[in-house]
C-alpha cells in the first residue's frame, strides 16, 4: 500500500478537514479511563512535582510493551520507594538500596539497572536542583526542536560514573535503553513521552510543569500505534521507525497547530492502543472512525 501525499502537499481544504476529524478525535479522549491504560497514570498519582518528575522519568522509561506488562514492575518499584519517591531518591544509598531491586526483571532491564537509573536522578538533583533544571539548561531557543537538548541531555547523565552500582564504570545494555540518543538514530519514544508530560500544559494527561521548554519543539513518542496510524495518514513515508520518521509526523502536526504539534499525540496514541483503530483489517472500525476521510489503508477497506 503507497502511504498517502503528505500534510504539507494536501490541498487547504483537506487540511482543515483533517485538523477538524483530528480535534473530534481528541475531544473524545482523556478520560480517566484512557489515562488508567497509560503509563502516565503514575505520576498521575502524586501532587508534589518533584515526585511527578521522578515517577514520570521512571514510568517513561519502563513504558515498552503493554500497560499491563510493565504495570507489575512499576507497583514494585514504587512500593519500594515509599510515599515519597523524591525522598528515597535524594537518600538513595548504593551500598544499602541496590539489593532492593535484585529481583526485580522487566525485559531487557534488570533490577540492578532500574537501580542506577534512580542513582543517576539522585546525581543529577543534588548537582542540578532538579531534572527540569538540567534540562532546560542544554535547550538552545535557536535548535528546530527538542532533539538537540535530548542529545546534550542523554550525554550529560550518560557520563555519571556508575561504579557505585556496578561495580565500575559502564552502561550495560539494560541501562542504555533508558538512555537512547537521537544522533543514533532512536526515536527516542520513551523520553520524548517523558518531555511530553513535563512540558505540555496541564490538561489532565501532561503536566506543563518545565515552563523553559516551549511545547512547539517537542517531538512526538514514536511508538508502533503513532507510526502506523502516521503512514496511513501519510505524514511519513518511511518504512523504518526512528528519529526521521518521528520527526516526520511532528512536522506535519505543527501544520495543525504550530504551537502544541503534539496535543493530538494521546489521541492517535490510543486510537491504537483501544483497538479502535487495529493492525488487522476491520471495516465496521473503519467506517465510524472520523479519520476516515484523510486515511489511505481505510479509505481502501471501506
Amino acid at each position: 500500500m503507497a502511504p498517502a501525499k503528505t500534510v504539507g502537499l494536501a490541498p487547504l481544504d483537506r487540511r482543515r478537514r483533517l485538523r477538524a476529524a483530528l480535534e473530534r478525535l481528541r475531544a473524545r479522549s482523556g478520560s480517566s479511563r484512557d489515562v488508567s491504560q497509560d503509563p502516565v497514570e503514575f505520576p498521575r498519582r502524586f501532587r508534589d512535582s518533584r515526585d511527578i518528575e521522578i515517577v514520570g522519568w521512571l514510568a517513561s522509561a519502563l513504558a515498552y510493551g503493554r500497560v499491563s506488562l510493565f504495570r507489575a514492575v512499576l507497583e514494585r518499584v514504587l512500593a519500594l520507594m515509599g510515599s515519597s519517591p523524591y525522598r528515597f531518591v535524594l537518600g538513595f544509598d548504593p551500598g544499602r538500596d541496590v539489593r532492593r531491586f535484585a529481583r526485580l526483571y522487566y525485559r531487557m532491564n534488570r533490577g540492578e539497572d532500574i537501580a542506577c537509573l534512580l542513582y543517576l536522578m539522585r546525581s543529577v538533583i543534588k548537582r542540578h536542583g532538579s531534572i527540569g533544571a538540567l534540562f532546560e539548561r542544554g535547550y538552545h531557543g535557536k535548535d528546530e526542536d527538542i532533539g538537540p537538548a535530548l542529545e546534550r541531555f542523554v550525554r550529560h547523565v550518560r557520563g555519571i560514573d556508575t561504579t557505585p552500582i556496578y561495580g565500575r564504570r559502564l552502561t550495560p545494555h539494560g541501562l542504555s535503553q533508558f538512555l537512547s540518543l537521537p544522533s543514533k538514530g532512536s526515536a527516542c519514544k520513551r523520553l520524548n513521552l517523558f518531555l511530553r508530560w513535563m512540558v505540555r500544559p496541564d490538561d489532565g494527561v501532561d503536566f506543563g510543569l518545565w515552563k523553559g521548554i516551549p511545547p512547539a519543539k517537542l517531538v512526538i513518542p514514536l511508538d508502533t500505534h503513532i507510526f502506523r496510524i502516521g503512514r496511513y495518514l501519510g505524514f511519513t513515508r518511511r518504512r523504518t521507525p526512528g528519529w526521521k520518521a518521528a520527526a516526520d509526523i511532528t512536522r506535519a502536526l505543527r501544520r495543525f497547530d504550530p504551537e502544541d504539534p503534539l496535543r493530538y499525540d494521546f489521541a492517535l496514541c490510543h486510537l491504537g492502543i483501544s483497538g479502535n483503530c487495529p493492525v488487522r483489517k476491520d471495516t465496521d472500525k473503519c467506517r465510524i472512525c472520523p479519520l476516515l476521510p484523510s486515511c489511505a489503508r481505510g479509505r481502501m477497506l471501506v
